[in-house]
């Protein structure tokens, strides 16, 4: 049997079945046979799905199937991964159900976020960023810039961590298998404290087709600068810089969520805004466990070796 969402629009429902080739059921309804409208079986000479179409009014006149097949079964979900719930599809970037037992990881990861947004700070009051002065760079710059970007290695290599991937040096292109799970490339980020500069998208040409250094500039940069300043320092720049912070920002709430209590941190929230972020299936949600897993939350590893 594999699990299913069905989607009604009117009204708006969203309910979890479980369905086999020759019966589906209402996944959180004790003793579901008995009770109308949760319990259906096929005969031999059709489908489940017709029989849905026969006895529901589900599918409409245009016969678009309102069931949306789930990736994962209730009660399972990524680690360090936030996803909406499919009862909820529009409260992105979602929830991560592990966000509880991990306090003191969340904790340290916005502690450390303030104190690298703050140089950011101190270093506009001395130039004032905007699309002209974004190319100016030095070594203040320099050093924030490389610290920002160990930042977001750490959480990338603590998330494949905490997927299964373990080894011994991490490359660009382990990093890169987090774009298309997290759609970290939908994410984007504008500055409340600077409302005159765009928004900033640091993970929007990332991909694994492509050149996973190269395509995000900023932390291409980072490398240059750490590894030859003499020849590269130029590429120490200040549009940069925010997007090296912007990616830590983005980090921290695409694994945590909106449940990370990231934009209750008053320094925080002055400085980052979402504006924009992923759009999700139905299919790719997390939803609750009812009588899956015990009712438990349960962490399973994201399959990025498939």
């Amino acid at each position: 049997m594999s699990f299913f969402l069905l989607r009604l629009d009117h009204p708006s429902t969203s309910l979890i079945w479980k369905i086999s080739k020759t019966e589906a059921k209402r996944v959180g309804v004790h003793n579901a046979e008995q009770v109308p409208n949760c319990y259906y079986s096929c005969s031999e000479d059709e489908s489940i799905w017709d029989c849905f179409r026969k006895h529901t009014p589900w599918f409409g006149p245009d016969s678009k199937n309102p069931f949306h097949e789930l990736s994962l079964k209730p009660g399972n979900f990524y680690p360090r991964m936030a996803r909406p719930t499919g009862h909820n599809l529009g409260e992105t970037p979602g929830l991560n159900p592990s966000t509880g037992s991990e306090k003191d990881t969340i904790a340290v990861a916005q502690s450390q976020l303030v104190a690298l947004t703050r140089q950011l700070y101190r270093i506009c009051q001395t130039v004032h960023p905007s699309s002209k002065t974004f190319n100016a760079f030095g070594h203040d710059i320099r050093n924030l810039l490389i610290l920002a970007c160990t930042e977001v290695e750490a959480h990338w290599i603590g998330i494949l961590k905490a997927n299964g991937v373990l080894k011994k040096r991490y490359k660009t292109s382990d990093y890169v298998k987090l774009c298309p799970a997290m759609k970290l490339g939908e994410y984007g980020v504008q500055f409340p404290a600077f409302p005159w500069l765009d928004p900033i998208h640091p993970f929007r040409l990332w991909s694994p087709n492509g050149n996973p250094t190269q395509d995000i500039p900023w932390y291409d940069a980072y490398n240059a600068v750490k590894h030859d300043r003499e020849s590269e320092f130029e590429k120490a720049t200040l549009q940069h810089l925010f997007e090296a912070l912007s990616a830590c920002y983005i980090m921290v709430v695409a694994q945590y969520g909106t449940y990370s209590r990231i934009h209750q941190h008053s320094e925080l929230s002055a400085f980052f805004e979402l504006h924009t972020v992923p759009e999700w299936q139905y299919s790719d949600t997390y939803n609750y466990p009812y009588e899956e897993n015990e009712g438990k939350w349960t962490a399973v590893n994201y399959p990025f070796s498939s």
